[in-house]
């Protein structure tokens, strides 16, 4: 019985890991997908093109940080929350640096994306502007949709 309930539990855990990361590649290769769109659509020089993969990797090296601060700060918040020692000022003091890691993560976006833009000429500029919020779009419909029939 006991065996059979190790199994069972192993079983679920793997199965809950396996999605998690299936949930991840899809959205690493929707990137990369939006990416390789914009990369044509831009017509970008094999400098600019060095130039925003350096900015990517960076960004990407920032927002793991960032990341791993706001679950860190999480768990402390729910641990907090099922402590005997709950208390105001404790609770509002992890909500504010919760707060502000995503403040920092919002920042640390936006300021990416102007990098980006700012090393656009004024043509690949107006392409820019015409084309990311329609191909964000178009990409979070499709994913949304796959997810959907996913779920059936």
């Amino acid at each position: 019985m006991k065996k059979g309930i190790l199994l069972l539990t192993i079983a679920v855990f793997s199965l809950g890991l396996f999605s998690q990361s299936f949930a991840q590649r899809q959205r690493m290769e929707m990137r990369e997908r939006i990416h390789d769109r914009m990369e044509e659509r831009l017509n970008l020089t094999d400098a600019q093109k060095a130039k925003i993969e350096e900015l990517r990797l960076n960004h990407h090296k920032k927002m793991i940080d960032l990341k791993a601060n706001l679950e860190k700060k999480e768990v402390e918040l729910n641990a907090l929350r099922r402590s005997d020692k709950l208390n105001r000022s404790d609770l509002l003091k992890l909500t504010k640096e919760i707060s502000e890691i995503r403040n920092s993560m919002a920042v640390e976006k936006a300021n990416h994306h102007m990098d980006i833009y700012e090393l656009l000429d004024n043509n690949q500029k107006q392409i820019w502007r015409e084309m990311k919020p329609k191909e964000m779009m178009k990409e979070g419909k499709r994913m949304k949709k796959h997810r959907h029939m996913d779920k059936d």
